[in-house]
């Protein structure tokens, strides 16, 4: 009797040391997201002149206070070499996010949606080693005096990055949302 109690007592321990060790592990994504507290644009006027900078701003991250934004107020028929700074200011001293989507630039896309009569185009986004469009830096003209809106999305692909043909990869399922700001912008 003890004999066998002591067979089926085995056969249970081995049996859950198989188990538990074919489990697999959990596998941790490699990219998490980032906390972007702060959006900053700087805008160099073609030919010179002063730099200009608008700011998005949720200081204490998603939730708690109210963010604070900007209305961008551009100069018509001119054209801006902007750059694009995301920080975390939930950290001391704040964190430059920007450095890491350089660094990652084949998983990140910046898009900017003006809406019509905006009168703003942008064009010229910077590359990453692929020549596939990120958009950190790039040129925004000016039409003649207008109001509208500008949308600004940073998307990150987990997977395989996106080629050339990027399209409307603004809203991939392939990709999620690091931060996206709705900018009022008036000519003047």
């Amino acid at each position: 009797m003890k004999k066998q109690f002591l067979k089926v007592a085995m056969g249970v321990l081995i049996s859950g040391a198989l188990i538990t060790s074919c489990k697999k592990d959990t596998v941790e994504e490699p990219n998490e997201e980032e906390v972007i507290t702060t959006m900053k644009l700087n805008f160099v006027p073609v030919g010179g002149g002063t730099t200009l900078t608008y700011q998005f701003r949720d200081a204490d991250g998603p939730g708690g206070a109210a963010p604070t934004q900007d209305e961008i107020v551009l100069a018509p028929s001119k054209s801006y070499n902007v750059t694009v700074q995301l920080l975390n200011e939930t950290e001391t001293p704040a964190e430059d996010i920007t450095l890491e989507v350089a660094a990652e630039a084949d998983a990140h896309r910046f898009y900017y949606e003006p809406t019509a009569g905006s009168n703003i185009v942008v064009s010229g986004l910077n590359n990453d080693a692929n020549g596939v469009p990120v958009g950190i830096t790039g040129t925004w003209a000016t039409g003649a005096i207008a109001t509208g809106k500008i949308k600004v999305t940073l998307r990150h692909f987990g997977g395989t990055p996106p080629g050339k043909a990027i399209g409307d990869l603004v809203n991939s399922s392939k990709s999620s949302t690091d931060i996206e700001v709705e900018f009022n912008t008036k000519i003047q």
